[in-house]
């Protein structure tokens, strides 16, 4: 009870200032952890389904997420520059330049758009948003690392990661998107757009005199680091280049391959 009051005494008390990380409940892989990501994804699970069998509350309940998004990401990136030993904006790491923040910037054309660029959002929310949102959800290493899950930055987390878990879900199972309908090859490739037009703004952070590594093309990432580890920093570049561009495509390649298939079968039969 002590702790789970100084959890709450604390909440927004910036990492600096807290005790040890395993002198806190709710970090990461404890048991509080555990059991408030078993809480919160029973929630997005069930929130997801009722949401898809009442289709005409999906693109307000996107809308009011979007919003909701994008004020946080504000008020916890002021937070995180004055709440510190050290005020200003730390622009290696507090720049809304990671992976999962492709996810506030393709949601209005996901919401509003139409045509190729509704589809581009939408395949990017269905593959590299649902990566991320599930690695970012169960793992929450960046935040839980330092903070409790009962914490400002720790409500952050995993509101936004499973908001993230949940806009896929709807999608998917309202057939809002699909992985199916792909004929052309360059379809498959139309999910790394939105990660590739990032990766600009992210790599010249990167190449600069900032020490930053946003969307891991540098390799710093522990787990990026532990594969790639013995390649110089241009090579790893290259590297994750060709992930974010093969991996969301193979969501789509099995129905590019039914296609082909399927028109090889229907010439056969006319010919």
């Amino acid at each position: 009870m002590k702790n789970f009051a100084y959890l709450i005494e604390n909440f927004f008390t910036h990492k600096d200032f807290l005790v040890p990380a395993e002198q806190m409940p709710g970090t990461l892989f404890t048991p509080l952890h555990f059991i408030f990501a078993a809480i919160v994804f029973a929630i997005v699970v069930g929130s997801a389904v009722y949401v898809s069998r009442r289709k005409h509350l999906i693109k307000p309940v996107f809308t009011a997420i979007l919003g909701i998004l994008v004020v946080w990401e504000v008020v916890i990136v002021t937070w995180e520059s004055v709440s510190g030993k050290t005020v200003g904006l730390d622009l290696a790491s507090n720049l809304s330049l990671y992976p999962c923040s492709i996810f506030m910037y393709v949601m209005p054309f996901a919401i509003w758009g139409k045509g190729l660029t509704k589809k581009i959002a939408c395949s990017c929310i269905c593959t590299l948003c649902l990566l991320g949102s599930a690695v970012n959800f169960f793992y929450p290493a960046t935040r839980l690392s330092s903070y409790s899950c009962i914490s400002f930055p720790g409500f952050h987390t995993f509101f936004y990661h499973g908001s993230m878990l949940f806009v896929c879900m709807v999608m998917l199972i309202s057939r809002y998107h699909s992985y199916t309908g792909v004929t052309h090859w360059w379809e498959l490739f139309l999910p790394c757009i939105p990660s590739l037009i990032l990766s600009i703004p992210a790599n010249i952070v990167n190449y600069s005199s900032i020490d930053a590594d946003y969307m891991f093309f540098r390799g710093k990432l522990p787990l990026v680091a532990s594969v790639l580890g013995g390649l110089d920093e241009i090579s790893i570049t290259i590297v994750l280049y060709a992930l974010y561009i093969i991996i969301p495509a193979m969501f789509y390649f099995p129905s590019y391959i039914s296609s082909k298939i399927r028109t090889t079968e229907r010439n056969l039969v006319r010919a």
